[in-house]
């Protein structure tokens, strides 16, 4: 039951399951004993996070191992804060970690330090500076968001609604296509990146299954 609904979510997050024996290419993954564990140890909508911060940011899809997906859980359990209250930031400081090196340096130290450990302290140092970086940019807007505080509220739902119609629309095309051929259209008519596309179709399904109710930021 635990290994059909991580098959299940790997599809959804067009991620593919791959033997043992087979290196995987972006978009594949031998770990499903891995997230099975994770599954089972935290639940679905835990592991949902997992996949969701490894498979829709940049280049990341190709790097779905047993280090990397104990790293993004130790880290969401650790960063709730983080995931649940700057989840369009969370997402977008992953865009920017160079994640393949970082996994090869780690791998450096194999033997003498915990592969899964190792690696989230790397990637944790790097979020507190992207965390703080944040923090400085807004302390410099502070006086202004103050006086006309509801500017940013406004800019904020505008961008989630745009965001929503784009969503939708990538949605339909996609629909339309034949399997396997939407992400190539993404990355050569779109003018977005495949992460950025799967963000949109998933910021519009989990708007209509809300019924519009959650007005969180992107």
């Amino acid at each position: 039951m635990t290994e059909a609904l991580v098959r299940a979510i790997c599809a959804e997050y067009d991620v593919k399951i791959i033997p043992a024996n087979v290196l995987p290419q972006p978009g594949e993954t031998r770990a499903v004993a891995t997230m099975c564990q994770i599954l089972a140890k935290y639940g679905e909508g835990h592991y949902r996070l997992v996949m969701t911060t490894l498979s829709e940011t940049r280049d990341n899809n190709a790097l779905i191992d047993q280090a990397s997906l104990w790293a993004v859980s130790d880290l969401i359990r650790a960063c709730p804060h983080w995931v649940e209250h700057r989840t369009s930031e969370w997402l977008e400081w992953w865009d920017r970690i160079p994640l393949g090196p970082i996994m090869a340096t780690i791998n450096q130290l194999r033997g003498f330090s915990h592969q899964r450990h190792a690696l989230a302290g790397a990637i944790y140092y790097r979020l507190t500076a992207f965390a703080q970086e944040r923090m400085a940019s807004q302390d410099t807007a502070g006086n202004i968001k103050t006086k006309v505080p509801e500017v940013g509220r406004a800019r904020s739902y505008a961008r989630r609604d745009k965001a929503i119609e784009l969503g939708r629309k990538l949605i339909a095309i996609k629909d339309s296509l034949t399997h396997g051929h939407f992400g190539p259209w993404v990355e050569e008519k779109s003018g977005i990146t495949r992460s950025q596309a799967q963000r949109y179709m998933r910021l519009a399904k989990a708007e209509q299954r809300d019924g519009g109710r959650d007005r969180g930021v992107l």
